[in-house]
């Protein structure tokens, strides 16, 4: 298959199908760390739900960011599987600083936890974003130069995709309902707005050099 190059026309509807799909992967990403939750609340926890959270939502984060990436790149398959690993890679990177910040904040009250507490959203959002960036390059780093901008990218974007998570999860009731389908599909839309544009913008100008050599 002939992949397409990009130029001013058509690489603004690129951006916009890589933020249309971001937005979707993160409404159904939140959509099931939600009904985890609510399984974990309900039952206990259960082994290996952690995995399999990680798996799933890399699965759906993969899938759709290739619907768009196989019409620019080649053996674009490669792109699903190094996601599902970042995915699960990134939600045991992020289990981990949460252990360590729940330390952190042991004791503390006030003011500290609330400036401490969004720095270590921060950081979070950045070590997830490091690790599932980083997994993604190996998938394109033989094709795209400089591909290594997109690991710094993907930090960027999930710190202030997880900063938008936290603030919209807290105002997510733990019944099930409507407002709490809609508060869910609202908070995960936005997040992925956010995530979507930042790394759309890298995308496209990770790929702009290659492409108009094609």
């Amino acid at each position: 298959m002939n992949r397409r190059k990009l130029n001013q026309r058509n690489s603004f509807g690129l951006w916009e199908r890589w933020v249309l799909q971001s937005a979707i992967a993160q409404i159904i990403g939140l959509t099931i760390v939600g009904i985890a939750s609510a399984v974990v609340n309900r039952m206990g926890y259960i082994q290996g739900i952690f995995t399999f959270i990680g798996i799933l939502e890399g699965t759906v984060l993969g899938f759709t960011q290739w619907l768009v990436l196989r019409r620019y790149i080649r053996h674009s398959t490669q792109w699903i599987f190094a996601t599902i690993i970042g995915g699960l890679l990134a939600w045991f990177t992020g289990l981990t600083i949460s252990v360590l910040m729940a330390f952190t904040f042991a004791g503390a009250s006030g003011n500290y936890v609330n400036i401490t507490f969004i720095k270590g959203l921060i950081l979070l959002g950045m070590g997830i974003g490091g690790v599932l960036g980083f997994c993604q390059w190996l998938a394109i780093r033989t094709q795209i130069r400089y591909g290594v901008w997109w690991i710094f990218a993907n930090a960027i974007a999930w710190s202030l995709g997880l900063l938008v998570a936290y603030f919209g999860a807290g105002a997510i009731e733990e019944k099930l309902g409507i407002q709490t389908a809609l508060t869910t599909v609202a908070t995960g839309g936005v997040m992925g707005v956010v995530i979507g544009s930042i790394t759309g913008i890298a995308l496209i100008w990770l790929l702009k050099p290659r492409l108009k050599k094609s």
